[in-house]
């Protein structure tokens, strides 16, 4: 026959006795909450204002990049020296950053030269437009042609349109232009009936010693180059 064992008895604490024969007193027991509950609410509050707040500074940013401006920009391509038109700009609501200078207005950039080549779609800022006198830069000069009809290609030459310059008649015979892709300068009639044209173009000085010599030998002609 199994024996079966009796689990053992738990002995009670002892109450303490009263000295004064009054009832034995029962120390009670003070229960708290767990210390890393208290702790892990501030961290999680944190968090949650450190993502908001997150949230919030890159709405801030994306909508002050997201903000658009009128500006001026290309519209057709523009060759260095040339003179713009309302035809070679056009105005875009553009988003860029406000330490960007612009042009505000197309009435600000026409008749003004273009002081490097522009391609379509680029924003015209002030340093893409020149002054007569910015378009010579150091090294180069302006020299003026007096030409008769079949020496220019055409009167409706205009500052900034870029030509080459041959002297067909010279001895021995030039096998191609004495300078190419130069930019006319200015464009004057001097003759009363508006037949010749004084023409001044900028040239290096190489090229001006070699047109000034065709010039007042054979004769030079000019040959307008199209646009880009």
């Amino acid at each position: 026959m199994k024996k079966t064992l009796a689990p053992p008895a738990l002995e009670a604490e002892p109450t303490k006795k009263a000295t004064n024969g009054s009832a034995p007193r029962v120390e009670a027991l003070s229960l708290s909450p767990p210390r890393t509950l208290r702790s892990r609410v501030p961290q999680a509050l944190l968090a949650a204002l450190l993502i908001v707040g997150g949230g919030l500074g890159g709405l801030v940013l994306f909508s002050r990049y997201n903000q658009r401006s009128p500006a001026v920009i290309v519209a057709t391509p523009v060759s260095h020296g040339q003179v713009l038109t309302r035809d070679d700009l056009a105005i875009a609501e553009v988003a860029f950053d406000g330490n960007v200078a612009t042009i505000g207005s197309i009435s600000d950039a026409v008749d003004r030269f273009a002081a490097h080549d522009l391609v379509p779609g680029e924003l015209v800022s002030p340093a893409d437009l020149a002054t007569e006198e910015q378009l010579v830069t150091a090294g180069e000069s302006v020299i003026g042609l007096l030409l008769e009809p079949g020496q220019y290609p055409t009167r409706r030459l205009v500052a900034g349109d870029r030509v080459d310059v041959f002297a067909p008649r010279s001895e021995p015979p030039a096998t191609g232009p004495l300078a190419s892709d130069l930019v006319v300068f200015d464009v004057v009639e001097s003759s009363n009936d508006g037949r010749n044209l004084l023409v001044s173009i900028v040239v290096t000085e190489s090229e001006a010693a070699a047109v000034f010599e065709a010039a007042d030998g054979s004769g030079v002609r000019l040959s307008l180059r199209g646009r880009n």
